[in-house]
């Protein structure tokens, strides 16, 4: 071969354009992530709402500036978020058994129900949609996966959805919360 790429029918194909293929992804995870969060946006919570429940599903019950390093925001934002929440009834106070100057938050039952909702609603509503999907476009999305996990996990390597704080007990989010999906 003379080193100029082959054109024409049986060629490969040439490599899609990163910057092209980076602003054609962004729009759809944005959107994917918007629609993941509308059961948690019909129980009237927002993101940062959504992921305090979240932390403390996984880790419950909570000193407030535990929850705030949990989730990567300050104390006081914190504390108001908390007051929102036993204000509706999803999470509640009471005193901390080794320091009584100090409060535990923890989820409520109708916390947990709503949460529980939330995950089992938008897991539904996804799932339903990949099922849509035709056999070979499915398992290219599902081999997509580790690649769109590895890409995020690059992007924000401090982000620790409330499933993974579990498993990395004192490590600190170090994000503000504008991500929102379902925790």
């Amino acid at each position: 071969m003379n080193g100029q790429p082959r054109v024409g029918p049986g060629a490969p194909a040439p490599p899609p354009d990163r910057d092209e293929t980076a602003a054609r992804l962004r729009p759809a995870v944005v959107r994917l992530a918007h629609g993941l969060r509308a059961p948690a946006e019909r129980h009237g919570l927002t993101p940062s709402r959504l992921t305090a429940l979240g932390v403390l599903s996984a880790h419950g019950p909570l000193r407030i500036g535990d929850l705030a390093r949990g989730m990567g925001i300050g104390k006081p934002s914190a504390s108001r978020l908390v007051d929102i929440l036993v204000a509706a009834g999803l999470v509640g106070r009471r005193p901390d058994p080794h320091d009584q100057r100090a409060s535990l938050i923890a989820l409520t039952p109708a916390g947990t129900a709503v949460l529980d909702s939330i995950r089992r609603d938008s897991l539904q509503a996804l799932a339903s949609l990949v099922a849509e999907l035709p056999d070979d476009r499915r398992a290219v999305l599902a081999d997509a996966v580790p690649l769109l996990d590895s890409l995020a996990r690059r992007l924000a390597p401090d982000y620790l959805p409330a499933h993974e704080l579990a498993t990395h007990p004192g490590r600190r989010s170090g994000r503000r919360r504008t991500e929102g999906t379902p925790s």
